[in-house]
């Protein structure tokens, strides 16, 4: 990151902040907008906001994961060292590997299906929570955008970037999906992680879930976001998600909503560029884009 700390001031503000956490080695991690964050002895997470915008939405986090934590079996960040002003924290790190496609791949069939059970298991527990839970301390609570918002971001600040490496052909193709895309209704309001994927799925050497991080971007809102990654280890596996997710029913929409920000997602791929998340190349993303782009009845 650009405004990242020298490594010296870094750790004199955990120190300052933290008092109470002993630690020899403070390792920066330069990943992310929202926070600063470094890894403590291998041990501690550290994080603390780079705004003051991005403090009031850590204070909302904190608050979320306290609620969490009463509500579901399924390991998030403790913090046990909280600054008194709730401008940094620290929790131990919850060792485990991304659940990347790969390595979701490669455990057997039964493991699996635990996984994405206890991942519907979750998200209900999530979702149930009530909005006032991330209400930041001026009594703001952070929204999902909707279709049409995003809609307006791809024509205004990304179309031009992507039209620079994809065909004409392709981009008509995703200009007709954003014009479907912004029309798309959203379902009933829930509290989502709003950032859930691979990165933020963690799971044990052994095929054992090992907890879900980063609540930095929880928002109220359409839950359709939280499933929409899951299309990424296939159809199968995200109606195994919804197969244990108690507020299916009440949601009818969800398994399509999620579908069309899904496809969002891969062509943001595509902005990204060689700082894109999935690293796809250009030619298979266009050809996954195509296929999903058609599913959807465009």
């Amino acid at each position: 990151m650009s405004d990242a700390l020298p490594p010296s001031e870094l750790e004199q503000r955990i120190r300052a902040a933290l008092p109470d956490l002993p630690f020899t080695t403070a390792v920066a991690v330069n990943y992310g907008d929202d926070n600063h964050v470094a890894v403590l002895d291998g041990t501690w997470i550290a994080r603390f906001p780079r705004s003051d915008e991005q403090r009031s939405r850590f204070i909302a986090e904190l608050n979320l994961l306290r609620a969490l934590r009463d509500v579901s079996r399924v390991r998030v960040p403790l913090y046990e060292h909280v600054a008194p002003d709730r401008s940094m924290g620290a929790y131990r790190m919850i060792r485990g590997n991304e659940m990347r496609p790969p390595v979701f791949a490669a455990l057997d069939a039964p493991v699996q299906h635990t996984i994405l059970a206890e991942m519907g298991g979750f998200l209900g527990a999530l979702h149930a929570l009530p909005e006032s839970t991330i209400e930041q301390p001026d009594g703001f609570v952070q929204r999902t955008w909707s279709g049409e918002q995003f809609a307006a971001l791809y024509r205004g600040i990304r179309r031009a970037k992507i039209a620079r490496v994809v065909p004409a052909g392709a981009m008509a193709r995703f200009d007709a999906f954003h014009e479907a895309f912004e029309k798309v209704p959203p379902g009933l309001s829930r509290l989502a992680h709003n950032d859930l994927s691979d990165d933020h799925i963690l799971l044990r050497d052994i095929g054992v879930l090992a907890g879900v991080i980063d609540f930095t971007d929880a928002s109220f809102g359409d839950p359709a976001t939280d499933f929409a990654w899951f299309w990424r280890l296939g159809e199968a596996a995200l109606d195994h998600v919804l197969a244990h997710y108690p507020l299916a029913a009440e949601d009818p929409g969800l398994k399509a909503r999620a579908h069309w920000t899904f496809v969002r997602y891969l062509i943001n791929q595509i902005w990204y560029g060689d700082s894109a998340r999935w690293n796809l190349p250009l030619d298979e993303a266009l050809v996954e884009i195509d296929a999903h782009i058609s599913q959807l009845g465009l």
